[in-house]
């Protein structure tokens, strides 16, 4: 039974390898170390068609840098406490010719890179469109806080903050690997920190299209900030890890448990309760309850059994299992 299971999963993971068209990497492993571009006002292209562009006149530099067990990585760095940043992107018509040429039916974007902070800072990833974001993760230790933007309808952006945290527990100095989908066929942002156990989705409406990769860093604060392994593919279909069910019940909260008579469920994120459904471990419907869409429900399983139980939770987002038991 093992063996079949991990056959399965290496079978739907080389699937979907291999129906990926890749459109762009970057690693940096091929470049000397030292300035990605020497010219930091924006205009020339440097080392592998990025511009590189200074915030407010200062100093801060983008390196390319070897990095223990990682090869070589860019590193955007300040040694003041002045306002400064940098932006990098490629040149323009690079990205947007890339998606244009992609192979017909292939019509998810899919963005990744990695992320690595100390300091306080403010560093973004992202794909741009006519000069605004199209879909970016936002990391912010400065406010305590990641974020995920992205453009909503023809006419208006939308950010959202995805996690809160104290001055003292934000992911700092490790590498944070970021996924970002657009789904053109569903109309459809995901977003997926792995390193960070979050998912999330959103709808658009537009019609914009990719044209530019963009890393961006400020604050007035000394910081050091770096991005490694960019890819930009496109995709026929949205790989099977993003529509587990794990993601969702991550999010909700079931509590007591184990439970005696009232199981209470709730969760953060306005996920809404359509349905619930009880399992027990032989895969039988113990019992069924509809609700008319609420972030928070309680459950009567006074009646049922002493054991373990699967709960499957219909939400607005999908379906989320929980395993509760009872007294």
């Amino acid at each position: 039974m093992k063996k079949t299971t991990l056959f399965t999963l290496i079978l739907i993971l080389s699937v979907e390898f291999i129906s990926a068209q890749v459109l762009f990497t970057e690693n940096f492993d091929t470049y000397p170390v030292g300035d990605l571009n020497t010219d930091y006002t924006g205009t020339t292209v440097g080392q592998g068609g990025w511009l590189v562009s200074r915030y407010s006149n200062g100093s801060d530099t983008a390196l390319v840098t070897t990095e223990t067990g990682k090869g070589k990585a860019l590193t955007i760095k300040t040694n003041t406490n002045t306002s400064s940043g940098i932006n990098i992107k490629q040149a323009q018509g690079v990205i947007n010719n890339l998606w244009n040429n992609r192979s017909a039916g292939h019509d998810i974007l899919k963005f990744e890179y990695e992320f690595h902070g100390s300091g306080i800072y403010h560093a973004v990833g992202g794909i741009s469109s006519q000069g605004s974001v199209l879909a970016n993760a936002l990391f912010f230790p400065g406010q305590n806080r990641i974020s995920v933007g992205y453009w909503h309808t023809n006419n208006i952006s939308a950010q959202n903050t995805v996690k809160f945290y104290n001055s003292t527990n934000f992911p700092h100095n490790m590498w944070i690997k970021v996924e970002i989908f657009i789904d053109y066929n569903t109309k459809t942002n995901h977003f997926y920190i792995p390193t960070l156990n979050y998912y999330n989705s959103f709808p658009f409406t537009h019609n914009r299209t990719p044209d530019n990769l963009e890393f961006d860093t400020r604050y007035s604060a000394v910081h050091e900030v770096k991005f490694d392994n960019i890819k930009l593919s496109a995709l026929p279909s949205l790989p099977s890890y993003l529509s587990s069910s794990e993601h969702l019940a991550a999010k909700f909260n079931l509590y007591p448990n184990p439970a005696t008579d009232i199981v209470t469920i709730t969760n953060s994120e306005k996920l809404f309760v359509k349905q619930t459904e009880i399992y027990d471990l032989a895969g039988k419907v113990i019992s069924t309850q509809s609700f008319n869409s609420e972030a928070e429900v309680q459950l009567n399983v006074a009646d049922l059994a002493s054991g373990t139980y699967m709960l499957y939770l219909e939400t607005n987002q999908g379906t989320a299992v929980k395993k509760f038991i009872k007294k």
